[in-house]
């Protein structure tokens, strides 16, 4: 198992992406298309029109990504996904809430990274902080994983003060100053290097990519490790 602390000698606080990192993605939206067709029976192409909406609407953010957008990101990403569907933007908002920010949250506990709990208990005993950069809002999704008094700051991209979608570094600088801390002091742990590495390289700051390729194909310095687990072994102290 690599040592960050060959190259990585202080680690005083680790910032956690949060969709794919501390939750599984890929469970949780099996589990979500399943309500949503349940949820759609006696009306299929409501369903149908809802699943465009929410396709169009995750798009959306990657077209965002690359144009580097800014402004209110929610209301631009919205926008995009009513202007590609069709359907009424306030439509589009309703179902954005209803299916992307509040049905998931009850999902969201079996869905949990394992040892989740521990490893940010561990990491706190051996008094590193943590913190929270995610594209979308996290405090719900963090009580919802009973997980959010572990974190000192939970930072999104739609705050006022970043307004950038990764893999900007706008995000992970305005963590650092919450944090007060230089970048060589920081670890930002995420699930997608294309994303999470590239923005923690133009911050300046080490990365690991937890479940991530161990071939890298980008250029992009930074660790993989299978789990969350195997990542906050990599920080104990010695």
């Amino acid at each position: 198992m690599p040592d960050l602390r060959v190259t990585h000698p202080v680690v005083k606080a680790v910032i956690f992406d949060v969709d794919g990192t501390l939750y599984r993605q890929r469970p949780l939206r099996r589990a979500m298309a399943v309500r949503l067709v349940a949820g759609h029976l006696l009306h299929p192409i409501r369903g149908m029109r809802t699943a465009r909406v929410l396709a169009a609407y995750r798009q959306a953010q990657e077209d965002m990504r690359a144009d580097a957008a800014v402004g209110d990101l929610t209301e631009v990403q919205l926008l995009a996904a009513s202007a590609r569907t069709g359907v009424d933007l306030a439509e589009v908002a309703r179902c954005v809430t209803r299916w992307m920010d509040v049905a998931p949250l009850a999902l969201l506990p079996r869905c949990a990274e394992h040892d989740l709990v521990e490893s940010l208990d561990l990491l706190r005993s051996w008094g590193v902080r943590l913190a929270v950069l995610s594209d979308y809002p996290a405090d719900a999704k963090l009580a919802a994983l009973g997980i959010a008094d572990h974190f000192d700051h939970v930072l999104c991209a739609q705050d006022a003060d970043i307004g950038r979608f990764k893999p900007h570094p706008r995000g992970l600088e305005v963590a650092l100053q919450r944090l007060e801390l230089d970048a060589a002091e920081v670890l930002y742990v995420g699930d997608r290097s294309e994303v999470d590495a590239v923005s923690a390289a133009a911050a300046n700051i080490r990365c690991v990519i937890v479940g991530g390729p161990r071939v890298r194909t980008d250029g992009t310095d930074y660790h993989t490790t299978r789990t969350l687990r195997e990542m906050t072994m990599m920080l104990e102290p010695t």
